[in-house]
């Protein structure tokens, strides 16, 4: 009997063996590129497929879902971030103005205006500090590559967010043969030859020096192509945003910006504070979104809470987060890496094997599973992903030559998958219907 018994445990293990191979192959005869997933139940140890799941690799955007857990967990799904307005007095009259910021990413130049009323139109007699002093790491990481510096997806981060930190740029058709209208949003100089013509619009932005370099063409019968590119020098970019916040408040005086807190002044008195939307309403938009932006500040916000006194790099924050996530949900992350929230940088890894431990954990924290897209959901990054079951919910990561999928099948038996795709040539949306039809093929599996 024990024979028989060791004859089918070692039967099934082949099969298994063999399964997993077969789903390998599969993917590889239709897409080649190296592949590594894990598939499998949420209520039991039972693992349907997997192949590499123990390779460290970049997980591109699907990091976001680790930094969503450790926001939910360490600020709490009622966070705030909170912006002040704090003044000094001098002889009986507002001497200094002191604006403290906290990494909100959400922040709006609107919504500074709204903190300044209780001073409008007022001369100021001293300074006006722009209190950057809560993150002190540089506002763009050294950890991303030089060719995503300026773009739309790669801002900088800092104490001091607004607006998104990006300038808008509209650019307009004139008669054909002649330089296209442009303008933008943020009082940048721009040197343009973008000519209007009767072929497809295609428009490319750079800045360097503080100006914004357009080339290019705009099609005649187009209304309008409304663009968007991150600054370089972000304080630049900063002091020209906040005074324009001042001139439309009718608050003249210097500004200045200062990291340090012991250059602040003393007696302090606090006037004014507003605050964002809570976690549970940002997270949702921005993992669905996919935004890099409140990502990264949510990564910097948790390890500064964590640290407040010792975080000088964005590195820092590699063992913080392999902590809390040791502490929360028991995994050890060991040779993982992670110097960023968003996953734009390549020199993140981590195991497939140690997400899928962790995305089993958050499916019972009903705020992160309902913040996932689902397929076909407007506005998110599984918009035109319509091909997946529709009881899919997950978070998409990709980049140039990497594409991941991970998140879980929400029927009557859940699973929890992650599938990663490294090394495979262009164009990455023939990618998209590989891994959304092997999804879908272990789920009905």
């Amino acid at each position: 009997m024990r024979l028989k018994l060791l004859i089918f445990f070692i039967c099934t293990l082949f099969l298994m063996s063999g399964c997993v191979s077969n789903h390998a192959k599969l993917l590889y005869n239709k897409k080649p590129a190296f592949y590594s997933y894990i598939f499998g139940d949420i209520e039991s140890t039972h693992v349907s497929a997997q192949h590499d799941a123990d390779v460290y690799t970049a997980i591109a955007s699907c990091q976001k879902t680790i930094f969503a857990l450790l926001a939910y967990k360490t600020l709490g799904i009622n966070y705030q971030y909170e912006t002040k307005l704090y003044i000094t007095k001098k002889n009986n009259k507002i001497h200094d103005i002191v604006i403290s910021f906290a990494g909100d990413p959400t922040l709006k130049a609107e919504d500074l205006l709204r903190l300044l009323r209780p001073i409008s139109e007022v001369v100021i007699t001293g300074k006006i500090l722009l209190d950057a002093s809560f993150f002190k790491t540089p506002s763009l990481s050294p950890n991303i590559m030089i060719d995503d510096i300026g773009t739309d997806y790669a801002q900088p981060v800092s104490s001091i967010n607004i607006d998104k930190n990006l300038i808008n740029i509209t650019v307009r058709p004139n008669k054909v043969g002649k330089l296209a209208l442009i303008a933008n949003d943020s009082e940048y100089s721009i040197n343009s030859d973008v000519t209007t013509t009767l072929d497809p619009s295609s428009v490319k932005l750079s800045i360097r020096n503080n100006r914004i370099q357009a080339n290019g063409n705009i099609n005649s019968k187009d209304a309008s192509l409304e663009l968007k590119i991150s600054p370089v020098d972000f304080d630049y970019f900063i002091l020209h945003k906040i005074k324009n916040v001042l001139k439309r408040a009718n608050i003249k005086g210097k500004v200045a910006i200062v990291r340090d807190q012991l250059q602040l002044p003393k007696k302090l008195i606090l006037i004014n504070t507003i605050k964002s939307d809570d976690l549970k309403s940002i997270i949702p938009f921005a993992i669905k979104q996919s935004d890099n932006l409140v990502f990264d500040s949510l990564y910097l916000k948790i390890i500064h809470s964590q640290n407040i006194y010792d975080i000088k790099t964005w590195n820092d924050g590699d063992k913080i987060t392999k902590e809390l996530i040791r502490k929360y949900f028991n995994i050890d992350m060991v040779d993982s890496l992670f110097v960023d929230g968003s996953g734009l940088s390549r020199y993140n890894r981590t195991q497939p094997r140690k997400l899928f431990a962790l995305l089993k954990q958050g499916y019972y924290i009903n705020e992160f599973v309902t913040a996932l897209p689902s397929p076909g959901e407007p506005n998110s990054t599984l918009a035109k992903r319509t091909n997946l079951l529709k009881y899919i919910k997950a978070k998409t990561g990709n980049m140039s030559g990497i594409s991941c999928l991970c998140g879980y099948s929400v029927d009557s038996h859940p699973k929890a998958f992650i599938i990663i795709a490294n090394s495979f040539a262009p164009p990455a949306k023939e990618m998209f219907s590989v891994l959304d039809n092997f999804i879908n093929h272990c789920v009905k599996k």
